[in-house]
């Protein structure tokens, strides 16, 4: 700004507590696409493995599948249908800097909504610190991520990384349990 001190003073006393228009974001929509439908989702679901959601994937207190999910406690009605647990410190990585890692509970809830095949491929076009790509590869997917900032993808190779030390130490074991039984209800008769 071309003005001289005093000035610059006076306008940042007149505007204090004025910001750029940046308030804190209440919501982030998260978007899910699948190839189109061939007839019908069921016949969909037979023929390519996917179109169908698995309503026995709960959220919140064993709550039927739901679109709108927070990981903030409102109260106990709104809790019970849609909190999901934030991300924890070791989740995210002493590494990590990104600003908005997603909780892992998230990640693996809609994988675990839509992938029906066991050789569904997972794409998170802005892949970020690698959420979706560590959701995935714990839950035995395939994934693919993409981002343009390469410091963010160094970030979640580490990640993924972990994720391969931590199954060889058997920290993954109950995911790897629950996995195994979420298959077994999968199978199309």
């Amino acid at each position: 700004m071309d003005a001289d001190e005093e000035t610059k003073k006076k306008i940042r006393a007149n505007l204090n507590g004025w910001k750029t228009p940046q308030i804190k974001s209440c919501f982030e929509p998260i978007a899910m696409a699948q190839k189109p439908v061939e007839h019908t989702y069921l016949s969909n679901i037979i023929k390519h493995n996917m179109g169908l959601f698995n309503t026995k994937v709960k959220i919140g207190n064993n709550m039927y599948p739901s679109n709108v999910f927070t990981v903030d406690s409102i109260n106990g009605l709104i809790d019970k249908t849609f909190l999901i647990s934030k991300p924890t410190k070791k989740e995210k990585g002493e590494h990590n800097i990104h600003k908005t890692v997603k909780p892992l509970a998230i990640c693996e809830y809609l994988i675990r909504l839509c992938a029906f095949s066991k050789d569904a491929v997972i794409l998170d076009p802005f892949v970020g610190s690698g959420t979706t790509a560590v959701a995935a590869k714990i839950l035995g997917k395939n994934y693919i991520g993409i981002d343009s900032n390469k410091e963010y993808v160094k970030i979640a190779e580490r990640r993924l990384r972990d994720v391969e030390r931590d199954k060889k130490e058997n920290l993954f074991s109950d995911i790897e349990q629950r996995q195994e039984k979420f298959q077994l209800e999968l199978q199309v008769v």
